[in-house]
């Protein structure tokens, strides 16, 4: 078998494979992470030979035990390895630092991405950035620009702290502002790269130091759609305009130009200020669970059934007796999911989230190939025990 699969999938099959061997790896968050990326990337592939990947994935997938740990730091992680041979080849797909003791350091990793949140932990909350040295004194924020963190960060050490992107002058702009200010050592914050067309998220910073907020958290003077930044206080803003220089570069792509501008800001630098109790984002954590028990909507039920001859997805509503009352078709997920809603054919949240789920995952098939069965993964068909039995929403043998 091995010779059909193509060379350079290879090495990512031989990590997982091999993990797969160890039960503490069935376990382990890198190892979801990685089999989750690799469903991804050959999902999303046009090349038959790693679509026709799939299933071994879903199968390993399947092998997975209740997840026991995020990561515990194993000199060897076979799951974070995979994911970095899968990034050579995907580049959509980026490596993440699993623990203390697989983690690679930022020089050796395009991009880094960290949630953060856990108890004292710096970043505080979660993003697409790179962090550097911790004790550096400038942020560079690369706007909408992908892949400039991870270089800036690389040629601006040891002075850059964090490198990322931030796309909304809003939400985005309230955590990178949080982030800087759990960090008193952060002095200085390069704007680079481009733009998100319609947010204009570097001039919301710009006018945020220049000019503050106004009572009700809107960023003075700012171009920007919506500069409202409803989860800063006051004090936030106030301590953000004292601690942080703004530096304009946007548009500004050279990493090479950005590291300068890096070692200017740190020559420049004032010593770290006082710790500051910067305000958190109040919110209840809830933990994903399966429902105690399915509820039927009253207003029928969908079977989806994407076309590949037309490239048309159909999807046909149901009454609960199984008579045929709707169809609805088109080619976008999202058009046609409204379009029933629209009609009052949904009358479940669950429901609805339901069908645009399979409706995405039929969209998806069209688009690349890979085969669409109703309730399952792309590309994998159910049981054959279960196969004759169409209505996979309501039939209590599933």
């Amino acid at each position: 078998m091995t010779e059909d699969i193509p060379l350079e999938i290879q090495p990512v099959l031989h990590e997982i494979g091999r993990g797969m061997e160890l039960k503490k790896c069935r376990k382990c968050g890198c190892m979801k992470d990685a089999l989750d990326g690799a469903a991804l990337a050959f999902g999303s592939s046009e090349e038959p030979d790693i679509q026709a990947l799939l299933p071994m994935m879903s199968a390993y997938q399947d092998r997975m035990e209740p997840p026991a740990y995020d990561c515990i730091g194993c000199k060897k992680c076979w799951g974070a390895d995979a994911i970095k041979e899968l990034s050579v080849r995907f580049p959509d797909i980026e490596p993440e630092t699993c623990g203390s003791g697989c983690a690679p350091k930022a020089a050796d990793m395009p991009v880094v991405r960290r949630n953060g949140m856990e108890q004292g932990a710096w970043p505080a909350y979660p993003g697409d950035y790179v962090v550097g040295a911790v004790n550096g004194s400038v942020a560079v924020c690369t706007l909408s620009s992908r892949d400039l963190a991870a270089l800036v960060v690389d040629r601006g050490a040891p002075h850059v702290a964090i490198a990322g992107r931030c796309d909304t002058e809003n939400i985005g702009v309230e955590k990178v502002v949080l982030n800087l200010l759990a960090n008193p050592a952060i002095r200085s914050l390069i704007l680079c790269g481009y733009e998100a067309e319609g947010h204009r998220t570097g001039d919301a910073f710009l006018n945020l130091k220049a000019q503050g907020v106004d009572a009700n958290m809107r960023v003075l003077e700012s171009a920007s759609w919506r500069p409202v930044l409803k989860n800063l206080t006051l004090m936030d803003v106030a301590r953000f305009r004292e601690q942080i220089e703004v530096i304009d570069l946007v548009g500004v792509t050279d990493p090479d130009a950005i590291a300068r501008a890096v070692r200017e800001a740190a020559a420049r630098a004032s010593f770290p200020l006082p710790v500051y109790a910067a305000s958190s984002l109040a919110f209840k954590r809830i933990k994903a669970k399966a429902p105690e028990r399915l509820k039927l909507d009253t207003a029928g039920f969908f079977i989806v059934l994407p076309q590949p001859e037309t490239g048309l997805i159909l999807c046909e509503h149901y009454e609960n007796n199984g008579r045929l009352a709707h169809v609805v078709e088109g080619r976008q997920a999202a058009l046609i999911a409204s379009t029933a809603v629209e009609h009052g054919l949904i009358t479940r949240l669950d429901h609805a989230v339901y069908l645009g789920r399979e409706l995405a995952k039929a969209e998806m098939s069209l688009k690349t190939g890979v085969l669409y069965e109703q309730d399952a993964a792309l590309g994998v068909l159910p049981p054959v025990e279960r196969a004759a039995c169409a209505n996979t929403e309501t039939c209590l043998c599933h």
